[in-house]
């Protein structure tokens, strides 16, 4: 069973948090400082201390920030480019430059240069702390969605090590990187703890719990964490049909059929495969006759291909609810429509059960034009009978003759000759025995 969770790629950075991170990484005044703390913060040559930037190349930055703010990109990176130009730029001038150009590039839609960038950023150990945390994340993420796996698992491990709180989010982000590694029992622990501090977890994050379960073969879990996501979201057609699944594979066929059944009231179902599930289900619960008409409607809907199989499990459900006279019409559009004489031959045999012989031997003689040479026998050993039973002898002894070939059957069809010699002997005294009592 494949994966149930459509995996997602991160999002992108937004240009406002984009803003939010420039802003604080950039702007001459620290959220709280008095002035006379600001002053001190910086040197006599208006440099900040806190990140290494002249006044000028801070300058710049932020101006080139707000025109990032109107989505003017390239405006945005000529800016940016022009500071990179600047001679002796040190470190932390560097790392802004180099993560400012990522996040431009990011929006751009240039993810492999929005890589290249931050990892350039990052290279120049010259960020604070907090700075550097919010890109090694940025970075992991751009490295997820670029299949850089083990990069990015190396960087998030990295960046879980440094942070003494991470938030949900990032929780997800290394369940979804195991995921694509294909290390689903180590992606179970982080994944499960993403949904669990979360007061309103995400559909993808439960998705992709769900996921992790199926290749790990933990079903019962499959089925809880199915459960949920319906909660979520009742009107997900795929969340039913895909619990209905599990719980069948887990022999839960009572519980399959009451959630397909809950389903296809909710008007979800429009599938031909749902509605065959739906009606086995139902048959392997002893409910043949919700069957059969679930089947009937949905053929005469149009939802469910008028095929062979369709026709047998509609007679099938008939039969088994008792009803054998509404089983005879479909088994005939089975038989029509099936590529072999089988269902002509079980058609046959419920006419002589009912002492139709006519029909009978109609059916059978269908059966015997399209049946495989290894069941030809027995069709030859059904049309005698249907002939004996109509007292046309002659034709009965030709059947069972034929029927003689085939080893399967030889017994039974050198029974029905000596008892077709013994009719055609009780024929011959009754018509003795009637002319006598004319003479």
């Amino acid at each position: 069973m494949k994966a149930v969770a459509r995996l997602t790629t991160p999002a992108r950075p937004t240009l406002r948090a984009v803003a939010v991170l420039i802003l604080c990484a950039l702007s001459f005044g620290a959220g709280g400082a008095t002035a006379k703390e600001r002053d001190a913060e910086r040197g006599g040559d208006g440099e900040r201390r806190g990140l290494g930037l002249s006044r000028a190349v801070a300058e710049k930055l932020v101006a080139a920030n707000a025109v990032l703010q109107k989505d003017a990109f390239d405006q945005a990176l000529a800016i940016v480019d022009q500071v990179a130009k600047r001679r002796n730029l040190k470190p932390p001038e560097l790392a802004q430059v180099h993560r400012f150009r990522g996040y431009i590039f990011v929006n751009k839609g240039m993810t492999e240069q929005a890589a290249e960038e931050l990892r350039l950023s990052l290279d120049q150990h010259a960020f604070d702390r907090s700075t550097e945390q919010v890109t090694t994340y940025s970075l992991a993420q751009i490295y997820t969605q670029l299949g850089r796996y083990d990069r990015a698992l190396e960087l998030i491990d990295g960046w879980f090590a440094s942070v003494e709180s991470p938030p949900a989010e990032a929780y997800y982000l290394k369940a979804m990187i195991l995921v694509q590694q294909e290390k689903f029992r180590d992606a179970l622990a982080p994944a499960k703890t993403a949904i669990e501090m979360s007061a309103a977890p995400r559909e993808s994050w439960i998705q992709l719990l769900a996921a992790i379960y199926i290749e790990l073969r933990d079903y019962p879990s499959v089925a809880a964490t199915l459960e949920r996501l319906i909660e979520l979201s009742p009107n997900k057609k795929q969340y039913w049909v895909q619990l209905a699944a599990v719980q069948h594979h887990l022999e839960r066929d009572a519980k399959a059929a009451a959630t397909l059944r809950l389903a296809d009231q909710g008007e979800l179902l429009n599938e031909d495969r749902e509605f065959r599930q739906l009606a086995r289900l139902l048959f392997l619960r002893e409910q043949p006759y919700q069957c059969a008409k679930l089947v009937e409607g949905a053929v005469n809907a149009g939802v469910v291909k008028a095929d062979a199989e369709t026709y047998r499990l509609m007679s099938n459900c008939y039969l088994a609810a008792r009803e054998n006279e509404k089983a005879l019409e479909p088994l005939a559009k089975a038989a029509e429509l099936a590529p072999d004489g089988e269902m002509y031959l079980l058609l046959g045999q419920m006419h002589l059960q009912r002492e139709r012989f006519e029909p009978a031997l109609d059916a059978l003689q269908k059966a015997l034009a399209k049946s495989k040479p290894e069941r030809r026998g027995s069709a030859q050993l059904l049309i005698g009978v249907a002939q004996l039973g109509s007292e046309h002898f002659d034709a009965a002894e030709r059947a069972f003759r034929a029927a003689r070939s085939d080893e399967k059957v030889r017994r039974a069809a050198e029974s029905y000759l000596k008892f077709l010699d013994e009719q055609r002997a009780r024929r011959v005294g009754q018509e003795v025995l009637q002319t006598a009592s004319r003479d």
